[in-house]
């Protein structure tokens, strides 16, 4: 039960990490989220310390336990994994999709424009990242997608900021999913692999925007624009 709890209290932390509902550079207490969680210290202070490993949260001697500051480097590296992954990933999805898998993923898209018209938040990023894990899904792939999901938290912790923040479009992200469908319906690798390539670069091309709007959150020596990956 305790382990059950641990993780339990482990995800939602780490979900509000993500999220920027636990600020980062936001002094936190096992009491507090005690309170927050409806989860005993025990397994609090056991997700805590798997959270430190992550390099997520850290302490200060005589002072507390802090939530790290974004990792611009560490997001960019997942980045970087995740692009030349995922383009081999597309090209096998386009070999194995088929009219349920198809379904599935105009359903997604249905559901992000949706989300787009009600201006919510969370279903539109929780949507596009269903997208992309489908696709995992179909080229069979999952375990692959679980492994970039325990190593990306800094480019999710982006990415959320990047939905949060005005002037930066929601539509071009589900205009670029819409591609990437056509094209796997195409069974074209080649514009596959392209588009993919594409809209992983998005954060290169993005990163001044979100830092400049949440100076705060990211790494101080983080925070001028580095050369691309």
């Amino acid at each position: 039960m305790t382990s059950s709890l641990q993780s339990q209290a482990y995800r939602a932390i780490r979900k509000k990490i993500i999220y920027s509902e636990l600020e980062p550079g936001k002094k936190i207490s096992e009491k507090n989220l005690e309170n927050l969680l409806h989860i005993g210290r025990t397994p609090i202070r056991e997700a805590l310390m798997q959270l430190r490993r992550q390099e997520l949260v850290y302490s200060i001697p005589q002072s507390g336990t802090y939530i790290s500051l974004i990792d611009l480097t560490s997001a960019k590296n997942a980045r970087f994994v995740r692009e030349h992954i995922e383009r081999q990933i597309m090209v096998e999805c386009c070999a194995k999709l088929n009219d349920r898998t198809y379904k599935i993923l105009k359903t997604l898209l249905d559901e992000q424009l949706t989300a787009i018209e009600e201006q919510d938040h969370y279903a539109f990023f929780q949507n596009d990242n269903l997208f992309h894990e489908v696709c995992f899904e179909i080229a069979g792939r999952e375990e692959v997608w679980n492994w970039l999901s325990d190593h990306n938290i800094h480019l999710e912790r982006f990415r959320w900021l990047r939905i949060m923040t005005s002037g930066l479009r929601w539509d071009v992200i589900s205009k670029q999913h819409q591609q990437l469908l056509e094209a796997l319906i195409d069974r074209n690798p080649e514009e596959v692999d392209f588009l993919t390539a594409v809209h992983l670069h998005m954060m290169l091309d993005e990163q001044q925007a979100v830092v400049a709007k949440y100076p705060d959150y990211f790494a101080k020596e983080e925070v001028s624009p580095l050369a691309n990956d």
